[in-house]
């Protein structure tokens, strides 16, 4: 009877295993499918849920500082800007809510399509409806940035107009955006800078960490992908502004010099072109330009390498003969009436350099007015051909050879230059003549600086302050370097200012004489280089000098790369002098203090005169306190000027918001003020002030209208 009790036990193990292994396979199932409903079928709703409810400690960018120029124009600034979305879910709060929103939704829709034109009124009601019925608390209507007046456009739509005082509870949502914008457009775009793709150059690279101030920290709530909200009574740190960098930069001078340099690249077709215009006691740097070949630019031309303050690939050329001749004069004072055979060629250690002409047997002084390479060279051999190094070290002590340590970091700071060691036969007389070696514009601009500055070397800058408010947090002027002895003797000062005034009376650059001013400098040519090779009959030309000659108060270089044209056609003397003296001829007329005086009485042609002109309220001190005009009571408005013979009246002239204003005779910094704040996209042709404009004064605002100038 024992074997089927047995067989009873096996049976119920059997049947009790078999129940368990069903109710697992089930759970297993069930888990399977949960598992595939919650992944596959309830996912992308889930995701979405738990994103729009996920709370994260975020950074707060600080608002970034202002960049502004000499006189306070705005370079560069941070406006707001404002990204539109919704929260739907205000909708279902209510009976009424539900109302109100089923009745304009519609309407609401219309007007987004009409507004933004990039969906239709059926596509952007579905896309709210939706929203709402899925309890969303979030919706980005659209990517595209509004600014002020658009946001309080978009405020009085249907829906969103209807809870004026509490817009929270109309839905809408606006994520502020700070936008960089820069008032004067592309004027110094390289030298003020920017920042994209990570990539930071000119001031707002240099003084980044200055201008972004400190970040603050807060709890956000996020909405959707990129769009993240504060969360309202949760701990926060409140961000600390950045500094304002007051510049050098004078803007109707940074006008001048582009004007000038993009007319003679119009002529030349050059490969870029750069010009640097510094005060020469101060060392500030006034304009900076730099215009290279751009096939996607409308004028062919554009910023986007600052070769002002970059080791060139180019050799400096002629315009390095002066250092040399400098650096000769304090070794030997030899008399400017010592000569030097030239001819027309000069071969040394089995290579030949050669002269543009043949200038026989010249003085010393006309080695550097005619420009002699031979001359140079020979007197090189004279001077340093048993000590070499001294060469070297009068480069050094005239700071040609180290870092400027400038505020704007060029990529390479230090001069391309070998060491006396490295020195083959012939290295220190091809560097004497601007060959072999390479240096930055603003390398050779400082050295002449220091002439024009009675011989006293002061290292450039470009900003003078930076600020907060009315506090000066670092004066950039109290760290600025100045030798306190003169790079040379005053009898070599002397000498060598002799030479520079020959050059333009008597030399290589006679087509800059005949100003009321007077210029001195020097001109450069020298062949460029390519992979090594010297490619003949094409050039790298400059121009570095000064005005006015008895008491600069500027020093200016203007230099181009590959001038187009037949080969004595494109000497410094042909392209950059001309635009040398264009540009100091401009800063002259505009420059009250240079102006000489006037003695003795008016014609009756002037003192019977009628003007009127349209001037902004901070130039109307220049008519009293230079030309002795008698003060006119002024409320900070732009004003009608009116001489009619000896009688003086300013009336003050309203610029109504909503109508284009009136620009005409306004230069071209206040016009573009006046045009580019009300939306206005401006292009500008001629100098001088404004003698017609495209749209006429009174017509109704459009945004972001083409506006043509035309200025005399």
């Amino acid at each position: 009877m024992a074997a089927p009790k047995r067989q009873n036990i096996r049976q119920n193990i059997t049947f009790r295993f078999r129940i368990f292994f069903i109710i697992m396979l089930a759970a297993f199932l069930l888990l399977v499918g949960n598992l595939y409903k919650v992944v596959f079928i309830q996912g992308p709703e889930l995701r979405e849920e738990a994103s729009s409810i996920y709370i994260k400690e975020r950074m707060v960018d600080a608002t970034r500082g202002n960049i502004y120029s000499d006189d306070g124009s705005l370079l560069a600034t941070s406006l707001p800007k404002y990204r539109l979305g919704m929260d739907p879910s205000v909708y279902n709060k209510s009976t009424k809510a539900e109302k109100l929103f089923t009745a304009h939704v519609r309407e609401l829709a219309e007007h987004l399509a009409n507004f933004f034109k990039d969906r239709t009124a059926d596509e952007y009601y579905d896309k709210i409806v939706s929203a709402k019925k899925n309890k969303r608390t979030y919706l980005l209507l659209n990517n595209r940035l509004l600014d002020f007046q658009e946001r309080k456009l978009v405020m009085n739509f249907p829906l969103f107009r209807e809870n004026k005082k509490s817009p929270v509870k109309t839905g809408i949502v606006f994520d502020k955006v700070n936008v960089r914008y820069a008032p004067f457009g592309q004027m110094a775009y390289r030298t003020v800078g920017y920042m994209k793709d990570k990539v930071k150059v000119g001031l707002e690279g240099a003084f980044d960490k200055e201008l972004r101030g400190i970040p603050g920290k807060g709890y956000f709530a996020k909405m959707d992908k990129n769009t993240w909200r504060p969360v309202e009574n949760t701990p926060e740190i409140i961000p600390q502004r950045g500094v304002d960098l007051q510049t050098t930069l004078d803007v109707d001078i940074q006008d001048i010099v582009e004007l000038s340099l993009m007319k003679a690249l119009a002529d030349f077709k050059g490969n870029y072109a750069t010009a640097i215009v510094m005060e020469t006691a101060t060392g500030e740097i006034k304009a900076i330009s730099n215009l290279t070949k751009n096939a996607s630019s409308p004028t062919g031309y554009s910023e986007f390498a600052n070769h002002a303050i970059e080791v060139s690939e180019n050799d400096p050329g002629s315009v390095f003969k002066l250092p040399s001749m400098m650096a000769m004069l304090e070794e030997t004072n030899m008399p400017l009436t010592d000569m030097v055979t030239t001819g027309g060629k000069y071969t040394v250690f089995n290579r030949t350099m050669s002269d543009s002409h043949d200038y026989g047997t010249i003085t010393v002084q006309g080695v550097i007015e005619h420009s002699s390479n031979i001359g140079t060279i020979k007197l090189m051999q004279r001077v340093f051909s048993q000590k070499q190094a001294k060469y070297y070290d009068y480069l050094k002590k005239f700071h040609l050879i180290d870092p400027l340590d400038f505020q704007i970091k060029p990529r390479y700071e230090k001069p391309k230059f070998p060491l006396p060691p490295k020195w083959d036969a012939l290295q220190y007389m091809w560097s004497s003549v601007g060959y072999s070696s390479n240096s930055s514009p603003l390398h050779l601009l400082t050295f002449y600086n220091a002439i024009a500055n009675n011989g006293y070397w002061i290292q450039p800058i470009i900003v003078k302050k930076a600020t907060i408010g009315n506090e000066v947090i670092t004066d950039f002027t109290q760290t600025q370097k100045k030798d306190k002895e003169p790079i040379c003797s005053p009898e070599t000062l002397k000498k060598i200012k002799i030479m520079l005034e020959g050059v333009v009376e008597r030399g290589t650059g006679t087509n800059l004489k005949g100003t009321a001013y007077g210029i001195a400098g020097k001109t450069g040519t020298a062949q460029r280089r390519v992979n090594g090779q010297y490619i003949k009959g094409t050039y790298y030309v400059s121009f570095i000098g000064y005005f006015p000659v008895k008491n600069p108060k500027y020093t200016m270089l203007v230099a181009m790369d590959k001038p187009e044209g037949s080969s004595e056609g494109t000497y410094a003397r042909q392209v950059t002098a001309p635009v040398f003296k264009d540009i100091a001829d401009h800063i002259y007329s505009r420059d009250m203090k240079l102006q000489r005086r006037l003695s003795g009485y008016l014609p009756d042609s002037l003192n019977n005169a009628k003007l009127t002109h349209m001037i902004h309220p901070l130039d109307h001190g220049v008519l009293y306190s230079n030309l002795g005009f008698p003060k006119v009571e002024e409320d900070g408005r732009w004003m009608q000027f009116s001489l009619d013979k000896k009688a003086v009246q300013n009336v003050p002239v309203s610029l109504l918001p909503k109508v284009v204003p009136n620009v005409m005779g306004m230069n071209l910094r206040d016009a573009l003020f006046a045009l580019e704040n009300r939306g206005f996209k401006v292009r500008a042709q001629g100098m001088g002030n404004v003698t017609s404009q495209s749209i006429p004064a009174g017509t109704p605002l459009r945004k972001n209208a083409l506006m043509l100038i035309q200025l005399h």
